[in-house]
């Protein structure tokens, strides 16, 4: 019998009962019973490593993809290849694909660093045959006037000489954490004949997926953010007219021309594959629990805590409540948003963990300083409470230094 949802629930996990974490969106972590099973099946590979790499592992790996093909509603299990995480997929995805010069690559503004970083590759190495397209959006904005603005963008933007070769959109960008349209914008993109490549990475486990319904080219999700997976799993579709020209970014023995696939994403060398066999346990602990009642309490907790964090702050909260899932960020009452310590990573960092024992995820968006936090079964409003009355003291230190600063720079005048 499992404890309520809530703090209780920390029992079902191992995370230290004194630490506040609001940050389980950036790498997860996994339910007690999915660590058993991740334990059987290293002890499997270890009593006859021969036997579980040579005669077992493909055909187990075919079982975890099956499972995952039904949690995503695609037909066919071999249109889903598991990945350690989606940089890995959206490397293998465009460093396979073959540009002609003058083509673009559509991304929003928002997009995860990583990803935008591949993409710079890809314009690098073609030598500037290649190029980028970015369309700017700021929070808040509503979903019909994100999808409006989007729509007249790709109009204004379509050219002859310089197509749109492939769109990366976000599923829900990392921050601020927000919910996209993507159902909405996919029909725009192809009908410009735009391939579709969705970065799903904080998507499963957070939203629904469903794979027939979206019809895109290509889907990457991290399972290990908010399916209750170790780190290290992520699953990629595939669109069965592009297989053939995918190959994983590590190439090795069953590399062939056109893909060999399955095989060739199969073997990218040799890997510890016992945090893929946990999947189908960390499903099977979401439905124990009820995917229905995972997700009311995730979202009711976010929207709840955001409101909550915002009334303590005097401040808001970035999404409207549809673009909510699990995350939620809200603005930090900070005077001087351009100052050195607050756009120093380390800074937040040093505070969070060294000095409150706590994690949520600062960042810069619209000329204002957000900060995103991730709720999770194991949480509850208390947590928001606590989290509240630190970023209050944060906020009121800083604004502090900047009133003394104020002072001796109008003494030195």
């Amino acid at each position: 019998m499992l404890p309520a949802l809530g703090r209780a629930m920390r029992e079902e996990f191992l995370l230290d009962p004194e630490f506040l974490q609001l940050n389980h969106g950036s790498y997860g972590t996994y339910p007690k019973t999915v660590q058993t099973v991740l334990q059987e099946y290293a002890l499997r590979a270890e009593r006859n490593v021969e036997r579980w790499v040579r005669r077992d592992l493909f055909t187990e790996l075919f079982k975890v993809r099956s499972v995952l093909a039904s949690y995503l509603n695609t037909d066919d299990p071999d249109d889903l290849v598991i990945v350690p995480n989606t940089t890995g997929g959206m490397n293998a995805i465009f460093r396979s694909m073959i540009f002609s010069p003058g083509e673009r690559i559509l991304h929003f503004s928002t997009v995860y660093g990583a990803m935008r970083k591949v993409i710079q590759y890809v314009m690098d190495t073609s030598k500037g045959a290649v190029t980028n397209l970015q369309f700017n959006v700021t929070y808040p904005i509503t979903n019909d006037d994100l999808v409006e603005s989007f729509a007249k963008f790709l109009n204004e933007n379509e050219r002859a000489d310089a197509p749109i070769r492939i769109a990366l959109i976000d599923h829900i960008s990392s921050v601020p954490g927000v919910i996209i349209p993507i159902e909405r914008l996919i029909p725009l993109l192809k009908e410009k004949n735009i391939l579709v490549l969705i970065d799903g990475a904080h998507a499963i486990g957070q939203v629904p997926i469903d794979l027939k319904a979206l019809d895109v080219d290509f889907y990457i999700t991290n399972c290990y953010k908010w399916l209750y997976t170790p780190r290290g799993t992520a699953v990629m579709y595939v669109k069965k007219e592009h297989q053939g020209s995918i190959h994983p970014s590590s190439i090795s023995e069953d590399y062939r021309q056109p893909s060999n696939f399955q095989k060739e994403f199969f073997w990218t060398g040799t890997i510890d594959f016992s945090p893929y066999m946990s999947l189908p346990m960390a499903i099977e602990f979401r439905k124990t629990l009820g995917e229905d009642l995972i997700r009311t309490y995730m979202h009711k907790l976010a929207v709840d805590g955001g409101a909550l964090v915002s009334k303590v702050l005097g401040t808001r909260v970035l999404q409207m409540e549809e673009q909510i899932g699990y995350m939620v960020d809200v603005e930090l009452p900070i005077r001087d948003v351009d100052d050195p310590q607050v756009l120093d990573p380390e800074y937040w960092q040093t505070t969070f963990l060294d000095r409150f024992n706590m994690y949520a995820a600062v960042h810069k968006h619209g000329g204002k300083i957000w900060v995103r936090m991730s709720a999770q079964i194991y949480n509850d409003l208390t947590d928001y409470e606590k989290a509240a009355e630190i970023f209050t003291t944060i906020c009121n230190e800083l604004n502090e230094k900047l009133n003394v600063k104020s002072i001796c720079t109008h003494t030195d005048s």
